[in-house]
């Protein structure tokens, strides 16, 4: 790499225990992120890292972002335009729906094969030759540069299917020592892979506990909790039924809903039309700067991008009070900032099935799976309200996790980065 400068730096070890560290440093002046930007999810572990590492005051890092639909071509752009193509359609079944399923339950990136051979060429042949650190956030891209020097896998997500686990990275992150535990058994060495600590975006674990706390204080008092509502990027016709019937009933009820909807998406069209029909009070909000101050009974939040959905969520996090969502990347919102969650199925990919499971496991959640129990969410909720259980959701996913991941990943980057 080029670029060295020198500054004063404070860096921690993650592996064992904390190190704090001040000292003359020259620094490498470059780290590569390399996305699919297929979904939110890979993506969004991504981002968090930029933003993290970008935020330190005596950072003067160049963060490179690519995505492997710019650096591809002919056959190869092709190949990442089908896979998703299959993403955006297979979750929401029929044909496409059990090619993507098969796909998935057959995935396999330790195995060479001709599909990710034509889908890495481009890939490989940019990246392959470096020493830097290169970051990826999805197992494909590790079959792909299994090997290659400086290269870590970040994997979010606090379960491991074995579709995940891909050798061939020389560091992976997880944020759990649970998380950990599946890599460890398929051959990774226990310095190869950190425990990082929950990633959480960065703007909401600095308000965490006072937002828990106002939360609480809600909770307790009586009348319906205000709801946030999410689909996954690919807007599965099920759930997006499902989030629009749970937010018409909850507002009925008396309850406050906040939709988040990607503009001119499936939700967003579904949503406007029932809100319409069924709802007096209700307001639609396409920037940060159109929030409302009081809010209505429903808000549809539009956004264009996911930088612009992570600044609205941001914004009105703190009237959160429960969420709606499939059991993707914001389960860690339930896990690790006492947010109780409401599960969407059915669960697509095999990530969900695992998250789902685990949020059970630590009671932060409670599962919708059919058409009928979303038209009765609003009784549920004013169930749930009375008898403290929305509480006690709350409290089981408080407390329990480091939630500093985004924040320690960008400590140990930056240490990486560095030599006397």
């Amino acid at each position: 790499m080029t670029g060295l400068f020198l500054f004063r730096s404070l860096t921690r070890g993650l592996s064992s225990g904390r190190i704090t560290v001040t000292r003359e440093v020259r620094i490498n002046d470059r780290i590569d992120f390399l996305y699919t930007d297929i979904g939110r999810g890979h993506p969004f572990y991504l981002d968090g890292i930029i933003e993290a590492v970008s935020s330190r005051s005596a950072c003067r890092m160049d963060l490179a972002r690519h995505n492997v639909f710019d650096l591809s071509s002919g056959r190869s752009t092709l190949a990442w335009k089908a896979a998703r193509w299959l993403y955006t359609r297979g979750s929401s079944g029929g044909l496409a729906g059990a090619i993507y399923s098969r796909i998935r339950r057959e995935n396999n990136y330790n195995q060479p094969n001709r599909m990710l051979g034509i889908m890495g060429g481009a890939v490989r042949k940019r990246f392959m030759d470096g020493k830097g650190p290169l970051v990826v956030g999805h197992p494909s891209l590790v079959g792909i540069l299994g090997g290659r020097a400086g290269l870590m896998y970040q994997h979010g997500e606090m379960i491991t299917p074995s579709e995940a686990v891909v050798m061939g990275a020389e560091t992976v992150l997880v944020p759990t020592d649970h998380a950990a535990k599946p890599f460890l058994e398929a051959g990774y060495k226990r310095e190869s892979v950190r425990v990082t600590g929950l990633c959480i975006e960065q703007s909401l674990v600095e308000a965490a506990e006072s937002m828990f706390g106002e939360r609480m204080r809600r909770l307790h008092v009586a009348g319906l909790p205000t709801g946030a509502y999410f689909s996954s990027g690919a807007e599965p016709t099920a759930h997006v039924d499902k989030l629009v019937r749970c937010a018409v009933s909850a507002s009925r009820a008396g309850g406050q809903v906040i939709v988040f909807a990607r503009r001119g998406g499936r939700l967003d069209k579904l949503a406007s039309f029932a809100f319409e029909r069924t709802l007096k009070n209700w307001a639609r909000c396409d920037s940060v700067k159109d929030i409302p101050t009081d809010l209505p009974l429903a808000l549809l939040v539009a956004h264009d991008s996911r930088q612009s959905e992570n600044d609205l969520t941001c914004r009105l996090f703190h009237r959160f009070d429960y969420f709606v969502a499939p059991p993707h990347e914001r389960t860690n919102w339930a896990m690790g900032l006492g947010l109780p969650m409401f599960a969407l199925t059915p669960t697509v990919g095999p990530y969900a099935p695992l998250n789902l499971q685990l949020l059970l496991s630590e009671m932060t959640a409670r599962v919708i799976d059919s058409p009928v129990g979303a038209d009765r969410f609003g009784e549920s909720l004013v169930a749930l309200s009375r008898s403290e259980k929305l509480t006690a959701m709350a409290k089981s996913g408080w407390g329990h996790y480091d939630i500093n991941g985004f924040s320690n990943i960008a400590a140990y980057l930056l240490d990486v980065c560095t030599a006397d």
